[in-house]
């Protein structure tokens, strides 16, 4: 089971550095973003951070005094999906801009992805994922 779970958070590590990589390189370029490894990253994300809580709610499950933070899951589930709409959106509008269209106007969402992505490396690390 402990490999099932080394798997995955390597998994849930290389999406994350998907979304985080592209959006540190690519913050003030003007064009030519890579929406589809930030759309891939955040759904490896979000698929794997589930199998993540459902491994630690397994590992838990014997111990009636310790359980997974709920609400920690609940928040950063949310931030991962909204990320993945982000993503999956801008991807869909850079297919639908011509070659001489400006994909400036993508750079929000580029940044919504990046920033809300450091937001949830943030909780993982500083909100503690089990409760007493």
């Amino acid at each position: 089971m402990e490999l099932v779970r080394d798997i995955t958070l390597i998994l849930h590590f290389i999406g994350l550095a998907m979304i985080i990589g592209p959006f540190l390189v690519q913050m003030r370029a003007h064009s030519g973003y890579y929406f589809g490894w930030v759309m891939t990253g955040s759904l490896v994300q979000l698929v794997t951070g589930l199998l993540l809580t459902g491994l630690a709610e397994m590992g838990l499950a014997d111990d009636p005094d310790m359980a997974v933070n709920h609400t920690k899951i609940a928040v950063k589930s949310v931030i991962a999906t909204v990320i993945v709409i982000a993503a999956i959106s801008a991807y869909r509008k850079q297919k639908k801009l011509a070659g001489g269209d400006n994909e400036r106007k993508l750079l929000p969402y580029l940044h919504t992805a990046g920033a809300l992505a450091i937001v949830n490396v943030i909780l993982a690390v500083v909100w503690t994922g089990v409760v007493r």
